[in-house]
């Protein structure tokens, strides 16, 4: 048998959005998707959604974190699925749109580049004119301050001048493909971040195991983001801040060399 894919997605209070979109029953089947509830008023809601569209639905452990409910997600894959080492599991925001053709491209090319985390192009709308600044470089302190405080993004990369699969230092949690056995030897994400940079957390720490995220330009989908409130002093704001001190702190104990 080849690789398969293992889809998680994790609703806290996504449901009626996820019947919407309604890309989980497409991609169920040829793929294994898992959604994991993170509010119990999700269950009701998606049961029967799931059971139609053979979706595995997880429905205890409400309230953790994006990082917690993903790990919950490739352990439950790992006991209960049969996903082997050789597999694929891949993390994906509840508000993403991608079409099955362009996941299978994306096999196509992990395959032939033997990828251990990928990350595709984003846009933010149907037309895919608009992007989505899914892929970013390392930041600092002080780009942590223009983020929260100014509202300033200043690491992102140009995409309109990558042409070929090309690796990054980090890619946002809306979409990463992970080689099962990767995320295992990483330990999946770190749950002492409760929200906020633990994409950035994992991808650094796979980029200290020689293996940085490869961004792939020509498979694309859509991200309908909706970002929470991250006004000066919300609990959100709190929520990243806190995050960004944790992953400051992570990279000065184990410096890379940055390109």
């Amino acid at each position: 048998m080849g690789m398969g894919n293992f889809i998680s997605v994790i609703s806290h209070g996504h449901a009626a959005l996820i019947k919407e979109l309604n890309v989980l029953s497409k991609l169920a089947i040829s793929n294994t998707v898992i959604i994991k509830c993170n509010k119990e008023s999700d269950v009701v809601a998606l049961e029967g959604y799931c059971k139609k569209n053979n979706i595995h639905l997880i429905t205890d452990n409400y309230g953790l974190g994006f990082g917690a409910n993903n790990n919950l997600v490739f352990n439950y894959c790992r006991k209960n699925l049969g996903l082997k080492a050789e597999d694929y599991f891949i993390v994906m925001n509840p508000d993403l749109e991608i079409d099955t053709y362009e996941l299978k491209k994306l096999n196509c090319y992990v395959l032939e580049n033997a990828s251990k985390l990928s990350t595709i192009n984003l846009y933010k709308n149907e037309e895919k004119t608009v992007s989505d600044d899914a892929i970013r470089k390392y930041p600092k302190m002080g780009d942590f301050f223009l983020s929260l405080v100014l509202k300033k993004n200043r690491s992102k990369y140009n995409k309109t001048l990558i042409e070929k699969p090309t690796e990054v230092d980090w890619a946002a949690g809306s979409f990463l493909m992970f080689q099962a056995d990767h995320y295992q030897q990483l330990g999946g994400f770190d749950e002492k971040y409760f929200m906020y940079c633990e994409d950035i957390d994992i991808c650094y720490r796979s980029s200290l195991l020689k293996h940085k995220p490869i961004y792939y330009p020509d498979v694309t989908a859509v991200h309908y983001a909706k970002h929470a409130n991250r006004s000066f002093l919300s609990k959100h704001f709190f929520w990243h801040l806190k995050s960004a001190l944790l992953f400051l702190a992570m990279r000065y104990k184990n410096p890379i060399k940055i390109n």
